[in-house]
């Protein structure tokens, strides 16, 4: 069994209707879609780094499509986000939505409102009044009479006024324009968050999947089909037993035996703490060891276990003083008592993570950063 491990490629999101794309068992992207579809807008997406945020919104933006002309504007790979302004975000809309209208639903807009809406900075109006011109038109033009616009990367954003203004010329649309955008922690949880998450508007958090005990069982498959599909495997290429035969030749008896009692899989899902990202660089890693070692194709435990040291290692470089205590105490309540930088900072780094029980938010720590606090010891 060959496999290109280069193919996960960890920190890429999934494209609206690649074959890759594995559906969650929350539903986010059917959360977002739903709610939209509800006419509840703005619909606000948070979580941590690396849990799917990107893949989720691609995916509804591919649903919203029947029912809108949809618009998914990745901000983060065309505009640097600690220098993105009013403007240039509003004449990046223009611009995306001007293409995508004349490409896919084929719409004819007015003379020169594509050309304008291309370019740097129009020579004709200002970033309010093109982004303005060009919703209004698109939607009066498409059979479906609404925009949704899907924002990515705005969680990238840095605090401070600069944000705001951001938010406020999106609060400043057409209401003709559906909006779904990607929020940083600080605006879903900042001393100003209720001049972002306003009244009436849906804030969506995709949280990490539960991946521990009976109840995780549903996001361990999940991720093991992210696997599969993203090494362009057969279902049964991860059998255990299969694994363990192929591997065991390339090892002595006792690893071998090992290697017959370890779902590595399973493992490594249970040890990202429900973070998709995580889990896939943990198996890169551990195939990059592998390959290190002994030229091998498939990890075995102690491959598995470098890659876990790799990661708590990151987890560690990312303590600053009074963490460790913080983090500690926190897990298990809602996080109230936690100063609110350090929570914010925290939960934008998937240290502490947000569950629901029985409907109520509670902070855990992922487990690979528990490793890294208690090796460190308590004043990180």
């Amino acid at each position: 069994m060959t496999m290109d491990w280069t193919s996960l490629m960890p920190h890429a999101p999934i494209h609206a209707g690649a074959t890759e794309y594995v559906q969650r068992p929350d539903g986010a992207s059917e959360k977002i879609t739903n709610w939209i579809l509800a006419k509840r807008s703005p619909v606000l997406l948070g979580g941590p780094a690396g849990v799917g945020k990107s893949t989720e919104l691609a995916q509804a933006a591919q649903m919203l499509q029947p029912h809108r002309v949809a618009c998914l504007i990745p901000l983060d790979r065309w505009e640097n986000m600690r220098r993105l302004g009013p403007d240039r975000l509003l004449q990046r809309i223009a611009g995306s939505v001007a293409s995508l209208a004349t490409t896919t639903p084929g719409l004819t807009l007015s003379p020169g409102l594509v050309e304008e809406s291309a370019q740097e900075v129009s020579s004709r109006w200002s970033p309010a009044s093109l982004a303005q011109l060009v919703l209004v038109e698109v939607a009066r033009l498409s059979p479906h009479g609404r925009i949704a616009l899907l924002l990515d990367g705005l969680e990238k954003v840095p605090e401070g006024p600069a944000a705001l203004e951001l938010f406020d010329a999106l609060a400043a649309l057409p209401e003709e324009v559906d909006l779904v955008a990607v929020i940083p922690w600080h605006a879903a949880f900042g001393p100003r968050a209720e001049t972002i998450i306003r009244t009436g508007e849906r804030f969506v958090s995709a949280r990490a999947l539960d991946v521990s005990g009976d109840s995780g069982r549903d996001g361990r498959v999940f991720l093991r089909n992210v696997l599969l599909r993203r090494l362009q495997l057969p279902a049964d290429a991860l059998d255990p037993d299969r694994i363990a035969q192929e591997t065991s030749r390339s090892l002595d008896g006792e690893r071998a035996r090992i290697a017959a009692r370890r779902d590595l899989v399973a493992d490594a899902a249970m040890a990202s703490g429900g973070i998709p990202r995580i889990f896939l660089q943990l198996m890169a890693d551990a195939a990059s060891y592998a390959k290190l070692r002994r030229e091998g194709d498939w990890p075995v435990a102690e491959d598995l276990n470098d890659a876990y040291a790799d990661q708590i290692d990151s987890f560690r470089r990312l303590l600053l003083p009074g963490d460790a205590d913080a983090a500690l105490a926190a897990a298990g309540t809602d996080g109230r008592e936690l100063e609110l930088n350090r929570k914010i900072r925290l939960m934008a780094h998937g240290i502490l993570l947000e569950s629901a029980i029985h409907r109520v938010p509670v902070l855990e720590l992922h487990p690979l950063a528990l490793i890294a606090i208690e090796q460190g010891g308590r004043r990180a």
